[in-house]
């Protein structure tokens, strides 16, 4: 007789947690639907991929597409960094040169040429100067200053078909 009354009430409860999780499930919905859509409304005001699949042709290169072009500098470039938090110390950054990655297969890629990147070479020297002076000791790092500069340049010269920055001989102290 026991094991009756346990059984009916095991099956009593599985119904009802089975009622409430519906219940909590058509009340939740109505929120969660609306949370997605302010999240693809920000996502889009801010320019954010959401999907992969959408991403820009521009970035479908592949590496045998690209065209290098090597700006070494006569002497090492030294640029001050902006003062930090943690210490007063001056602290600096140092590189030797860069390397620009071109698209080829990229619609503007006749005005972006080796030839034409070397005439280049003191704004792109300007624009990687200016980022590596905005950051200080603290938050310095390698793959940040190509991924501003990068984004800075493609910017200023209205182009993505230069894809790539390497910088030669990067320090920081």
């Amino acid at each position: 007789m026991k094991k009756n009354i346990f059984s009916v009430i095991i099956t009593a409860l599985t119904v009802v947690n089975v009622v409430l999780t519906a219940i909590m499930f058509f009340v939740m919905m109505p929120t969660f639907q609306k949370s997605n859509k302010l999240i693809t409304q920000v996502a889009s005001v801010l320019n954010i991929e959401l999907d992969p699949g959408d991403a820009q042709p521009d970035e479908g290169y592949k590496v045998s597409d690209l065209e290098y072009t090597e700006v070494a500098f006569e002497a090492q470039q030294t640029v001050n960094l902006k003062a930090g938090t943690s210490d007063k110390k001056d602290h600096y950054a140092l590189f030797d040169g860069f390397s620009i990655g071109v698209n080829k297969e990229a619609d503007d890629y006749d005005d972006f040429k080796t030839d034409k990147i070397t005439g280049y070479q003191s704004t792109i020297t300007d624009i990687i100067r200016s980022v590596m002076q905005s950051h200080n000791n603290d938050d310095i790092t390698e793959d940040l200053i190509k991924k501003e500069s990068l984004e800075q340049i493609q910017e200023r010269f209205g182009t993505k078909s230069i894809v790539e920055l390497t910088l030669k001989n990067f320090m920081h102290q």
